[in-house]
């Protein structure tokens, strides 16, 4: 009977560069231009000793995916713990280097299950935190927007700013942008800026 592979342990400091070599080659090259080769080359290590960490690519990936969600939580923690809460969870969501990880990670999981089932599953427990969160806010606010509202179209724009930017598309991200900083000062409740004159 075939004894199971010895794998490398799983908080080592040569398994974390890997898993930094892949996030980089991800956010400045693409979901394209990632290897088994490419990764170990940036991480200055040999190809066998990847494989020795990881069992396969997707599995290098799916450690990428989770330490974005765990550098996602923290943030989130670190947003509620803010006093500006619904400023800083804005903030978070309008961040040009996850919004492009991300668009990445979601290109990967297009073509492998294991990638997408764990980016879904993720991201359902993010949104239900985010909901739960914005609607206690709302509530302390006095405020009747509806939560899962606010929380969809916060990341659904703060994504199509990010990306339409990278491309050279800009056209009415400026009033969008007015137009989150209105609600953002509506639900602070603080006092509207007088219009600009033209």
């Amino acid at each position: 009977m075939a004894q199971p592979r010895r794998m490398g342990v799983e908080g080592s400091k040569m398994r974390s560069r890997f898993v930094d070599a892949a996030e980089e080659i991800l956010r400045d090259v693409g979901y394209m231009g990632i290897s088994a080769r490419q990764v170990s080359a940036k991480a200055g290590q040999k190809t066998q000793l990847l494989y020795y960490y990881f069992r396969t690519m997707d599995d290098l990936i799916l450690a990428v995916v989770r330490r974005v969600n765990e550098n996602r939580m923290t943030r989130f923690e670190e947003a509620l713990a803010s006093p500006d809460p619904l400023r800083t969870l804005w903030e978070i969501n309008s961040d040009a280097s996850g919004a492009t990880l991300s668009a990445e990670l979601t290109s990967i999981a297009n073509h492998r299950e294991a990638i997408r089932a764990e980016i879904v599953r993720s991201a359902q427990q993010f949104r239900a935190l985010q909901i739960e969160a914005v609607s206690r806010l709302l509530s302390q606010a006095k405020k009747d927007y509806p939560a899962a509202g606010i929380v969809m179209i916060a990341a659904a724009l703060a994504r199509t700013i990010v990306t339409e930017s990278a491309l050279g598309l800009t056209e009415g991200h400026e009033a969008a942008l007015k137009i989150v900083e209105r609600v953002l000062r509506d639900i602070a409740g603080a006092e509207p800026e007088p219009p600009r004159s033209a």
